[in-house]
């Protein structure tokens, strides 16, 4: 299926690599606003330039479009894209407004299209591990998040939209995203317009306190999330050569041991017994566009109603921090 590239910034440098890998899909525009940036991309690739966005949706031979662009232009892209009958992959977030996304599932479901938003961690080895896996932690008490960097102020959405956006992915798809309580705290940085650092405590209906940590002013950089289960626990660190740990000692309660139990546990957690699960090496990436090509190619499958719910959740769970006031 000839594809276009809506982008070619940082991130849209990555897409045209996995289509340029993918079985199912191949190169057949990239367009960027900064005529510079095609320039680039010609060095590297052999694709048809077109004058305008509308030329490109007007290509039958183009059956779908890639939107790699800034937050905000995503719905009126992808709305006037699904309209000229282009299957849709669009970089997270889908659009800034629930109201907005739920107009492009019908625009999509009407026309028979497949509408997929990255939320690239969902197709992470180490998190699809997670889900598969997630009964051997038992019930999950914690859930701690940090995703914090230097430097990288994004002019278009502030950092919660930027990075906790990952997190709350993750944890939806993990164990459902129901919030009870919320409570933000969140600041600009200077004259920056953005907020640039925010803690978000979260409290879920199933009880798991959840707790998320994103920063644009960090010296280091940090992708690390702990779920703390009563019979094991996990780190996933992104930033590892072995991205998933899993200890196999969950939360204790002192009160409930004997001595002899809690010197046990003692010694397991100071051993510190560890497993590092065999994950696959292929990107996330990769398997986000494998993932787009299935519903390309199953249309009434399920997956699709299950995307769009995640989706919606995670849109309005975004709305609902962004909206918290101290």
């Amino acid at each position: 299926m000839e594809v276009a590239i809506i982008g070619y910034g940082y991130w849209g440098r990555n897409v045209a690599k996995a289509v340029l890998d993918s079985d199912f899909f191949t190169l057949g525009c990239i367009f960027d606003i900064d005529s510079k940036q095609v320039m680039e991309a010609k060095k590297l690739y052999d694709f048809r330039e077109y004058e305008s966005i509308d030329a490109i949706l007007k290509d039958d031979q183009i059956q779908a479009v890639f939107i790699i662009t800034p937050p905000q232009s995503h719905f009126d892209l992808a709305l006037q894209a699904l309209r000229c009958n282009k299957h849709i992959f669009v970089e997270k977030p889908l659009c800034m407004e629930s109201k907005e996304a739920v107009i492009l599932y019908q625009e999509a479901k009407k026309r028979n299209l497949s509408l997929h938003c990255d939320h690239i961690f969902l197709y992470a080895p180490p998190v699809q591990w997670l889900k598969e896996n997630i009964d051997i932690l038992g019930n999950i008490v914690y859930i701690n998040a940090r995703r914090i960097n230097l430097g990288l102020f994004q002019n278009s959405v502030d950092v919660i939209w930027d990075l906790a956006i990952h997190d709350l992915s993750i944890i939806d798809y993990l164990i459902g995203l129901e919030i009870k309580n919320i409570e933000v705290f969140k600041r600009k940085y200077q004259d920056y317009p953005n907020d640039a650092i925010a803690n978000i405590n979260l409290e879920l209906q199933n009880g798991v306190i959840v707790t998320i940590s994103v920063s644009w002013l960090s010296p280091i950089k940090v992708r690390e999330m702990i779920i703390g289960g009563e019979q094991k626990s996990a780190i996933y660190d992104e930033t590892k050569s072995q991205k998933l740990a899993i200890f196999d000692s969950g939360v204790v309660i002192k009160d409930r041991l004997d001595s002899q139990s809690l010197y046990q546990k003692m010694v397991e957690y100071k051993l510190g017994s560890t497993h590092y699960p065999t994950l696959s090496p292929k990107l996330a990436l990769n398997n986000s566009l494998d993932a787009f090509a299935f519903k390309i190619q199953n249309l009434t499958h399920k997956q699709h109603l299950i995307d769009e719910a995640h989706t919606l959740r995670i849109i309005d769970a975004l709305q609902k921090i962004s909206a918290f006031k101290i």
